[in-house]
């Protein structure tokens, strides 16, 4: 029963370790996919909590029942070889731009605290990611176990603390000005934003298949793993709702948030944001090595300086311009992935439960 449960936390902790990353945890993609909407912006992040539990239990029930080992094994049977090919390219892309935008991110973050050159950061993580790698999936998942529930924890005792200790209104009348001007929908802005995420978790999760040991084991685990992100996502959406109209415009908006706090809290953050990023850099890179490394039949560890140096110069480009610009454009591509997702995940339920009343 402990292993059992054990297995569960392995499996919801690699799920949102994947998610979780410099967007996330600096709060720049919850200000821009969810503060920005005013109040209606926490229905949008419970949405998104309840989407990312369906997608991670759907996924990972197929990958145990059908005892999937990689991606191709999982997105071939659903879209066929023409589409899932097609989708397997745009999931790489996407991959590798979300580690470049972690690299960024890093780098950023550093630029930000102590005012140290965005490409030390940017070369610090790439250097802890290389290591990584070295020790294949393996490495992946045992930072994933050790980091997320860290990064859970870690993430709302933040969010509690900002909320009982705020100084500020929830909102000043210019920023609800602001936020009655904007004229998008939460809710497609929510499904948006998990589309796109989903893109480089579902790769993760297709490889998860040896620690999956029953089909509880994988629906519980993605549940948890979605109701995480959805708590996580929750407490920074408060956070950022609190002190909207000052950190509106910055790369790293929670950062800003958690100095009015005292040294500890900041420190705490500092963690949390650097985990996540870490996380999801790993993961996103792990993916889009080992894709190139099947693909065209080359030895996984003599890309890794190709990938790494080139992952460097991409990174120049700066973290809040792929977080703003490039990530919901593979944000509508990964809808149809979702969509096909659920819809073959559903119709499968039901076609067995319409098997049953007819015995």
């Amino acid at each position: 029963m402990r292993k059992k449960g054990s297995n569960i936390i392995k499996i919801a902790s690699v799920y949102t370790g994947t998610v979780l990353g410099a967007g996330f945890a600096s709060g720049q993609e919850i200000m821009q996919f969810f503060t920005s909407y005013g109040i209606e912006g926490i229905y949008g992040v419970i949405l998104s909590g309840i989407l990312f539990a369906l997608i991670g239990w759907a996924v990972l029930e197929m990958v145990y029942v059908r005892k999937i080992k990689d991606y191709r094994g999982f997105i071939y049977p659903i879209m066929g070889e023409f589409l899932g090919n097609i989708m397997e390219w745009v999931v790489s892309l996407f991959m590798f731009i979300t580690f470049c935008a972690m690299l960024a991110g890093t780098g950023a973050l550093l630029r930000q605290q102590f005012q140290i050159p965005v490409q030390i950061g940017i070369l610090v993580m790439a250097g802890l990611c290389f290591f990584v790698f070295l020790y294949d999936v393996k490495g992946v998942i045992a930072i994933n176990t050790i980091l997320a529930p860290l990064l859970l924890i870690g993430g709302i005792l933040l969010g509690v603390y900002i909320v009982v200790f705020r100084e500020t209104a929830v909102f000043s009348a210019p920023v609800v000005a602001a936020f009655r001007a904007i004229t998008r929908n939460w809710i497609t802005s929510s499904i948006v934003y998990v589309s796109y995420n989903t893109i480089t978790a579902v790769v993760i999760l297709c490889s998860l298949l040896p620690i999956i040991h029953s089909k509880s084991e994988a629906r519980r685990g993605g549940i948890l793993g979605g109701v995480t992100l959805g708590i996580l996502g929750f407490c920074i959406v408060i956070a950022t709702l609190l002190h909207y109209d000052t950190v509106e415009g910055l790369e790293i908006p929670m950062l800003a948030i958690v100095l009015n706090y005292g040294s500890v809290i900041e420190y705490i953050y500092l963690f949390v944001l650097i985990a996540a990023i870490f996380t999801t850099a790993v993961a996103s890179g792990y993916g889009f090595i080992n894709r190139v490394a099947v693909e065209f039949n080359y030895s996984y560890k003599s890309i890794l300086p190709i990938f790494t140096l080139t992952s460097i110069i991409i990174a120049q480009i700066g973290f809040s311009k792929m977080v703003g610009q490039v990530y919901p454009l593979f944000g509508y591509v990964g809808l149809f992935e979702v969509f096909v997702i659920l819809l073959y995940f559903i119709s499968g339920k039901f076609n067995r439960v319409n098997k049953r009343f007819r015995q």
